[in-house]
């Protein structure tokens, strides 16, 4: 697999990975980057897949010069069995020079591995077959990072709620319908073409505190192509004291803002 727009490059920062999985099994998926720099050096680096990080290091440590496990994973509700994976790893002064995709059991004790590459030749007569091992890589973007200065802070956007609509679910949960919408209070917001919309679901202190809904888990819900996202029927569970909606700006070259830094709406729970 060539790869995407990073091949050859000198980079200045650290490298960026969000891919879309989709796994059968103990299958688990992941990529495999190779890097030189000087004269005749290479590193190798395995940007794994999610799962327990002390068996993959042990698996993986000696046949990679770095192991890297994934700093979010997201599940999505809209995609069943699609899985978001994030990654990041400073490799300043080095040059990227091969992507490919690692496919792997998660079993204790399996080591081997399956490459998946563009080439054809001997080298892959020896890779296992569909049966054993099934993955989907739905969607790739390798990227390096740049600095969040590029992008607005939060406190020049106004965020609103519109057409907010309550209902009663099941359980003690909530259905809300509502339409969040966004402006840029001073600059140039066609910068900016689109959007990812996250929420996170913020519990009551009691309900946290016997292990019920989680603080801090930002969930992916859709991406804007305009100011506007309509979120209809959404769940939200008994003991939810608000919900944050996060509205993650991206430029037109592929980087997006820190989510942290990012604008939101905090709105609260009905009844709770």
């Amino acid at each position: 697999m060539a790869s995407p727009g990073l091949g050859g490059q000198l980079l200045g920062s650290s490298i960026e990975d969000v891919d879309w999985v989709k796994t059968e099994g103990n299958s688990m998926l992941g990529l495999y980057l190779q890097f030189s720099f000087g004269l005749n050096g290479r590193k190798t680096v395995l940007l794994a897949s999610s799962g327990n990080t002390l068996l993959t290091m042990n698996q993986f440590s000696s046949q990679f010069s770095d192991v890297i496990m994934p700093h979010r994973v997201m599940n999505q509700e809209k995609a069943p069995g699609w899985v978001i994976q994030e990654s990041s790893i400073a490799m300043n002064g080095y040059v990227l020079t091969e992507i490919h995709a690692v496919c792997y059991k998660a079993k204790p004790g399996v080591t081997e591995l399956r490459l998946e590459s563009d080439s054809v030749g001997e080298n892959n007569t020896t890779a296992r077959g569909p049966s054993e091992y099934y993955a989907v890589l739905g969607s790739l973007t390798v990227k390096t990072s740049s600095p969040n200065s590029d992008f607005p802070p939060s406190s020049l956007w106004l965020v609103e709620g519109q057409d907010i609509e309550w209902t009663s679910g099941s359980q003690g949960s909530k259905i809300l319908s509502v339409k969040v919408v966004w402006k840029l209070k001073h600059g140039n917001a066609s910068l900016f073409p689109n959007y990812n919309i996250y929420v996170e679901k913020l519990a009551n202190q009691s309900v946290a505190n016997l292990g019920g809904v989680v603080d801090g888990v930002q969930e992916y819900i859709g991406v804007a192509l305009v100011q506007a996202f309509y979120v209809s029927d959404l769940v939200v569970p008994s003991g939810t004291s608000s919900l944050k909606f996060i509205i993650q700006v991206c430029a037109s070259d592929g980087t997006c803002q820190k989510l942290d830094d990012s604008p939101f709406l905090q709105l609260h729970v009905e009844g709770s």
